[in-house]
């Protein structure tokens, strides 16, 4: 009997200790390994919330690597970077020219993202960035290009990139 109790006690330990690291298990972030990253086409109509009602192609980019996604932003001209962390996530230093917009609020304001550019969405550590793009995806089918920083984001590199220009 003392050995079912104890081999209990240790699952029990074990399901509170492990578990929670392995929450995000199932989900995986693509990550690109040639210079260009890949390219997926979506064909949507927008909603009728949306900023454009016209069927549009999407660019979706999917995860970048903190390398591949700064390359991409500084190629890129009017790209919209899109800081989604929660308020008390939020950077103290982030992307010099970012918006902020978190992901639990990214359904009721994706409006605020500016039509016809490219947005590339960041939190803290490209997990719930991959939410936000989500949203956009079926929210705002008008944006030529989204993609979203899958790892922690380049941010002292591309502002000291930014004020050199």
């Amino acid at each position: 009997m003392h050995r079912i109790v104890k081999k209990t006690l240790w699952m029990i330990v074990f399901c509170l200790i492990v578990l929670p690291f392995t929450a995000c298990a199932g989900k995986t972030v693509p990550q690109q390994t040639g210079k260009e990253p890949a390219v997926q086409e979506k064909t949507a109509a927008a909603p009728a919330e949306a900023p454009s009602a016209k069927k549009t192609k999407t660019h979706l980019l999917g995860g970048l690597s903190p390398d591949d996604a700064l390359a991409y932003m500084k190629r890129t001209p009017d790209l919209v970077i899109v800081e989604v962390n929660a308020p008390e996530w939020k950077l103290k230093e982030g992307f010099s020219g970012a918006l902020w917009i978190p992901y639990t609020e990214m359904a009721e304001r994706y409006a605020e993202i500016p039509e016809g550019r490219p947005v590339l969405l960041h939190c803290g550590g490209g997990i719930v960035s991959k939410d936000a793009y989500k949203t956009l995806q079926e929210k705002r089918p008008d944006i030529p290009e989204l993609g979203y920083i899958a790892g922690a984001p380049p941010v002292h590199a591309y502002n000291e990139w930014k004020k050199a220009r």
